[in-house]
């Protein structure tokens, strides 16, 4: 155990999936405590209804929060060996959390709590999510997509990556070309791409997760109703040497794709505009990623690529909680 020189301890109520790999750098720091879900803490099954009763959406549609006496105080357990202000740091799909009474709680009993929201999505993409309701509620609000920090007043900060080694994946086959994502408002666009692929001899691995009933399926392509294990899309990854990244409408920020081809030295071909005026805009032609413009899908695949070590520390985790405590520190 170890801790990175912080002026609050953390509690990350955060998520599963691919942020369980994203956020590992953190994970096991003594001045941090990382939580998937509401359940730490609540072992018998009485407890465990208890709290999820508590955030009942249909039940607080008639009383808020009815067990908040009891859960609120056993919510997110932690101990930390020193006596720092706790900062907690609240996905922004953990609504069903912060959109009740429980951050008056923890401003109530932690005179020196501070409060963070992270959106790791578009805001609009989150139909439970009342922001305008809950803005006022927080010390920093962040934002993985800089056009969302512009237009609803928040800081930009990008998705984080750990370093982390890829699994074996000896019993998948190699691919030229991998893609793995929702279907979402851009299915049409990845089903030309996947023709563009097969036209020109690549082996493309695509799996599309929750597909319009009415839409029409490739053969080829591999369609889903529920997630894929980010496990398996690692070993998928393993097994791939380039990563495919297509937009959803309205999005302006870097997403896990993107630093899964950097962390994992594959190529990354992208319709993101955002590395034109960024910080990684050397990267694109000879050096990995590829920016798509119509006909250029084979050629990025042609040869390994092995990005610096110092850009990959660079998107790791502890960066965020860095950028965090330096703009609460300015707070004061």
């Amino acid at each position: 155990m170890s801790a990175i020189d912080l002026r609050y301890n953390y509690v990350i109520v955060g998520s599963e999936g691919y942020y369980l790999v994203g956020y590992r750098d953190i994970m096991g720091l003594d001045n941090v405590a990382y939580f998937t879900d509401f359940y730490s803490g609540f072992d018998t099954a009485v407890d465990r209804c208890l709290v999820r009763w508590n955030f009942s959406r249909k039940l607080n549609s008639i009383v808020s929060t009815p067990f908040s006496r009891y859960v609120f105080p056993r919510l997110y357990p932690h101990r930390f060996s020193d006596d720092k202000p706790l900062c907690y740091v609240f996905f922004g799909n953990r609504q069903y959390v912060y959109q009740t009474p429980y951050l008056d709680y923890l401003r109530h009993t932690q005179s020196d709590v501070r409060l963070v929201l992270y959106m790791q999505d578009l805001v609009e993409r989150n139909a439970e999510l009342c922001f305008d309701a809950v803005r006022g509620k927080f010390d920093l609000l962040l934002s993985y997509d800089s056009g969302d920090a512009e237009r609803y007043g928040m800081t930009y900060y990008p998705t984080p990556m750990s370093c982390v080694a890829l699994p074996d994946a000896d019993d998948l086959p190699h691919s030229d070309v991998y893609f793995c994502g929702y279907a979402k408002n851009r299915y049409e666009v990845l089903h030309e791409l996947f023709r563009k692929c097969v036209e020109r001899g690549l082996k493309a691995d695509f799996n599309i997760i929750g597909m319009p009933t009415h839409a029409e399926r490739l053969p080829g392509i591999t369609y889903s109703d529920k997630p894929i294990n980010y496990a398996d899309n690692l070993r998928h990854i393993a097994r791939t040497r380039c990563i495919l990244e297509v937009m959803q409408r309205g999005a302006n920020g870097f997403t896990p794709r993107a630093w899964e081809s950097i962390v994992f030295d594959k190529h990354l071909l992208t319709d993101n505009a955002a590395f034109l005026n960024s910080e990684y805009s050397y990267l694109q032609g000879h050096h990995g990623i590829e920016l798509l413009d119509g006909d250029n899908a084979p050629q990025v695949i042609s040869a390994d690529v092995q990005y610096p070590d110092t850009l990959k520390h660079r998107l790791s985790p502890v960066r965020l909680l860095q950028f965090i405590d330096k703009n609460l520190s300015l707070m004061q």
